[in-house]
């Protein structure tokens, strides 16, 4: 999808180009005061925003909050923040968002997961004041986040309104933001909804399908361009592990075929890039040693085909020689190329990877 490989100003930003649209229209209308970005990824839609506020001479300020902040890009009026969407009171203090000014604009753009949505979205419910807008972002590509957008307004929907201006101006929900442009409708504190206990579930990427999929392959495109992005080795790094429970848990009968699967294909964009090259923390190596031993007592070929699938994520000096000539034998066809191209990118590298 083309809108995966857009940058802004060399920054990489993955936004549907209608939205671009949308978003000049709601920040020339509403002429937000305050933004709250959560889900910074490279930085790019944040310096877009700084740069929309100044050509539109908006007196504003984002504050743009990613558990990965990002430490490449500046702009006066952006303020990079570590945080967690999950846990936004332990970066957003009730006395920083009361001294904030009017009107505000809060863009949920994390990891697409639904505890992440849910959470964010319940949050800022208690901060926003009449007039003030709330975006659930890729509602429609991923799933999750429209799940958590309905379940949030089947409690307090009647304090929002679906702004149809914004998701229906070239056709209906024609926007990745499905159903996602809020507008509050009430004052702050007028209604006090009670949310019910939610299982927030797991951060991280979003779901094995296409959106998280695609969400990986770029990870790796953003990797390859800025190898000290904080937010692409974060996501790397979470996927590895991600990947090494999908292979532990796959049945021996199926490996074949779950390589071959889209999902698959994932992770050979993964090892097939330099990323599994780099210098792993102690832990990383101690949880690879532990496996491959884990698996020397499957039955063969079953044992060495998981344990090369786990390593191959991993620097090919993690295992020693030993190792890696008991599994070679056992590799089938299919499996091979990809160890004998991990060797070559290995070729270059620093014997020692372990940070």
């Amino acid at each position: 999808m083309a809108a995966r490989k857009y940058s802004y100003r060399g920054i990489h930003t993955i936004k549907n180009p209608f939205d671009w649209a949308l978003y000049s229209l709601l920040l020339w209308e509403l002429k937000p005061r305050t933004i709250f970005e959560i889900g910074s990824f490279a930085g790019g839609s944040a310096l877009w925003l700084g740069d929309q506020l100044d050509s539109f001479g908006i007196d504003g300020h984002i504050y743009s909050i990613d558990i990965n902040p990002v430490t490449t890009v500046s702009h006066p009026r952006v303020t990079f923040l570590e945080g967690d969407g999950r846990n936004l009171g332990a970066t957003l203090s009730p006395e920083l968002l009361a001294t904030l000014p009017r009107p505000w604009l809060i863009i949920e753009d994390a990891d697409h997961s639904y505890g992440t949505t849910i959470a964010v979205l319940e949050f800022f419910h208690g901060w926003l004041d009449r007039g003030d807008y709330l975006i659930v972002e890729d509602s429609l590509s991923a799933g999750k986040p429209l799940q958590a957008l309905e379940e949030f307004l089947r409690v307090c929907g009647d304090e929002y309104e679906i702004d149809t201006h914004y998701c229906d101006f070239y056709e209906r929900n024609m926007t990745w933001c499905l159903n996602g442009f809020l507008r509050k409708r009430t004052a702050i504190g007028e209604v006090v909804p009670t949310f019910p206990p939610r299982d927030l579930g797991e951060p991280g990427l979003p779901e094995w399908d296409q959106f998280g999929l695609n969400w990986l392959g770029d990870c790796v495109d953003l990797w390859e361009r800025s190898p000290e992005n904080p937010g692409a080795v974060g996501e790397l790094n979470y996927a590895r592990a991600r990947y090494a429970q999908l292979w532990y848990d796959t049945p021996g009968a199926e490996l074949a075929a779950r390589w071959h699967s889209p999902i698959g294909q994932g992770y050979q964009r993964l090892i097939r890039s330099r990323f599994p090259q780099q210098p792993i923390l102690p832990t990383d190596l101690d949880f690879l040693l532990t496996f491959v031993e884990y698996c020397s007592g499957l039955p063969e070929p079953e044992g060495s085909i998981r344990a090369a699938i786990v390593a191959l994520a991993y620097p090919i000096q993690a295992l020693n020689r030993e190792a890696w000539e008991r599994i070679c034998p056992q590799l089938p066809d299919w499996l091979a190329p990809d160890l004998a191209a991990a060797l070559t990118a290995a070729i270059s590298v620093e014997p020692t990877q372990i940070l």
